[in-house]
């Protein structure tokens, strides 16, 4: 039998410092995500664990952690903490992969599948730093985590943007790119940089630039939150509950998937730096 990985990537580049991924389908009909590296392929289920594999019954190695220390901790070992570490680097590979297959999907305007795909990315960006807490809280953590973390900020608040510009809420978007320029801007204050090298942060210039760009674009002038905040600090309380009624009312036409066409859907960001 052969079993040549060229056969596999022979028609898929990789340049350097660039990221290739692709959904596929396994033999089982389970769907899968693929990451191309320089030395071949990484393949990850795309629910669950990455691996495919459960942790001694329970779906995730954090939620036999978390089970375990409700219960005292005691049968926690020094393999369990291993384990989380190895998963939090298999799911922030398939972050990773997600995120390059919701840009594929948008640039062949697939709507649908750019949504499935940036939610499950999330999903990961969430799972990553509920790890990243966990092992912090190690004796010695390593010095790696606290360079993943602001990585997962950043892309946090890029992909959730993103999300909202497809489903129409370009407020939104605008506004979470604001906070996650300042969640950003406050972890890495945490993580020992000056306001300079804050301010050279690519990440976070990312994040402030594509705000600004979103209120150009789209005339948006002040968001529906800055516009309640403004009539309260002037003590406008009947535009204060105005605003809070269409606030109340957008909220509910979103839950419903029923969004207003505030925005051309299918506008992508601009590629992260």
């Amino acid at each position: 039998m052969m079993l040549d990985l060229d056969d596999l990537t022979a028609d898929w580049e990789c340049p350097p410092g660039e990221l290739r991924a692709r959904a596929t389908v396994g033999r089982d009909g389970t769907e899968l995500v693929q990451l191309r590296v320089d030395l071949g392929v990484m393949q990850m289920f795309l629910d669950g664990r990455p691996d495919g594999e459960r942790y001694h019954g329970l779906p995730t190695v954090r939620a036999y952690v978390e089970h375990e220390l409700r219960l005292g901790g005691e049968r926690l070992s020094a393999q369990d903490w291993q384990e989380l570490e190895r998963e939090l680097l298999q799911t922030n590979y398939r972050r990773m992969a997600l995120a390059a297959v919701a840009d594929v999907a948008l640039q062949s305007n697939d709507e649908p599948g750019a949504r499935r795909y940036i939610r499950c990315a999330l999903r990961d960006i969430d799972e990553c730093l509920a790890n990243l807490d966990w092992l912090q809280t190690l004796p010695a953590p390593k010095e790696g985590y606290a360079s993943l973390a602001p990585a997962l900020v950043f892309d946090r608040a890029r992909l959730a943007a993103q999300l909202q510009i497809i489903e129409g809420r370009v407020e939104d978007a605008v506004e979470q790119a604001q906070a996650g320029a300042a969640e950003l801007d406050s972890l890495l204050s945490a993580l020992g940089c000056d306001e300079e090298q804050r301010d050279q942060d690519t990440g976070l210039r990312y994040l402030r630039e594509l705000s600004a760009q979103l209120r150009r674009e789209y005339g948006v002038a002040q968001t529906l939150n800055e516009q309640l905040a403004r009539a309260v600090e002037n003590e406008d309380f009947e535009t204060a509950a105005e605003l809070r009624d269409e606030l109340a009312r957008r909220k509910a036409r979103s839950q419903a998937g029923r969004s207003p066409p505030t925005s051309d859907p299918g506008t992508p960001l601009p590629p992260a730096k």
